[in-house]
């Protein structure tokens, strides 16, 4: 089972939301696969709560917004126990490399690779889960993804389907 989840502004207007609608139309045509696309509305401790802890799943996708300053769609590789300058969780390492899937086949005129996911909602929900994968789940794998703010939804969600579909993760 796939989860993708993406976070939401009160208005349910920013990229990574509507990015996740048009995915979720990009991948509907694979009925063999089980995706599961939900929504955050709020601090995401109580989605993780929920929706991750103690479940399982095969591969999850996360959705942020990234800055105004990036073009491409960003692929995070590691989460900091940093969320406002505080630490998520007590003696916990720094970072956490994420359980990246193997992404051979990717367009870098679309794609960048990071590893800065800075200090607040994505970053804190990503350590989150990869600290319950490293503990619980270790062949989950899990992506982030951290996308520009002033592309098209549509064709963002596009590159991210390729992207999953060429590497064989859908």
């Amino acid at each position: 089972m796939i989860l993708v989840y993406a976070f939401s502004n009160q208005w349910g207007t920013n990229v990574s939301r509507l990015t996740a609608v048009a995915l979720a139309k990009e991948v509907r045509v694979d009925v063999n696969k089980n995706i599961d696309i939900k929504i955050i509305n709020g601090h995401p401790k109580p989605f993780f709560e929920k929706h991750i802890k103690n479940n399982h799943y095969d591969l999850i996708i996360g959705l942020g917004d990234g800055s105004k300053f990036i073009n491409k769609i960003k692929i995070e590789t590691q989460a900091k126990n940093n969320y406002l300058n505080k630490t998520i969780i007590p003696y916990s390492p720094i970072s956490l490399e994420l359980s990246l899937p193997i992404i051979d086949l990717y367009d870098p005129s679309c794609f960048f690779i990071s590893d800065n996911m800075g200090n607040y909602n994505c970053n804190y929900l990503a350590y989150l889960i990869q600290h319950e994968i490293n503990n619980k789940s270790p062949t989950t794998q899990q992506l982030f993804f951290h996308l520009p703010l002033r592309q098209n939804a549509i064709n963002i969600a596009k590159n991210i389907s390729e992207i999953l579909i060429n590497n064989n993760l859908l």
